[in-house]
């Protein structure tokens, strides 16, 4: 039985691409880099934010990576958030799950862009927990983020399902013992169950 519901924000909560695909050029342009083009960003998407800077500047020096992490992280580069945007209904959706399930958040997104986003800062009571990159030594595709969530949340992983939009958030969900949900337009093998629509979600995960 499903006793809580665990999602993840880039892909999922927040469409999020436009404004991550900005301020990663902008920040590579900063920092003296190349930045990256709208048809190599997918690449880099789902990365967190040390992990794509990593890749963006084919730097084998930490503390370089480290040094551009830093500017990122302290917003120097601007994050315009008015590019993001909730899914239709997603706000309707919350507020429906929070009445029957404990609800909680696994992103690889540092803590302090977890609710920049006004739209997602005026959902943040309906979750319990969010868990942000800084709280995990490893990150997903390792389940210990997970386990983490489910573990502040005081459910076995097994009661939960993870919602999550690529192949690494499967990957994380099975190494945790949770059911997996993808959110994405297009087909990612290996989940439990898949849709396009977050209307679906209630309907789905009450079938878990």
């Amino acid at each position: 039985m499903i006793k809580a519901v665990i999602f993840d924000i880039d892909g999922v909560l927040l469409d999020s691409f436009e404004a991550n695909l900005k301020f990663f050029q902008d920040l590579m342009i900063k920092t003296g880099y190349q930045p990256p083009s709208r048809e190599d960003f997918p690449r880099f998407f789902h990365l967190s934010l040390y992990d794509a800077i990593r890749v963006l500047t084919k730097s084998n020096s930490e503390a370089e990576i480290k040094r551009v992490f830093d500017i990122g992280e302290s917003r120097e580069v601007d994050y315009e958030v008015g590019l993001l945007n909730l899914p239709e209904g997603a706000e309707e959706i919350i507020k429906i799950l929070h009445k029957d399930y404990l609800l909680g958040i696994v992103t690889s997104r540092i803590r302090a862009s977890v609710y920049e986003a006004p739209q997602l800062a005026r959902l943040q009571n309906y979750f319990r927990v969010a868990i942000a990159y800084e709280d995990t030594i490893k990150h997903k595709p390792d389940p210990e983020p997970l386990l983490l969530a489910a573990s502040k949340l005081s459910t076995k992983p097994q009661e939960c399902v993870y919602i999550g939009d690529v192949e690494n958030d499967i990957k994380a969900a099975r190494a945790a013992g949770m059911s997996v949900i993808i959110y994405a337009k297009n087909k990612v093998a290996g989940a439990d169950k898949q849709t396009n629509l977050f209307s679906d979600l209630p309907s789905i995960i009450a079938k878990s």
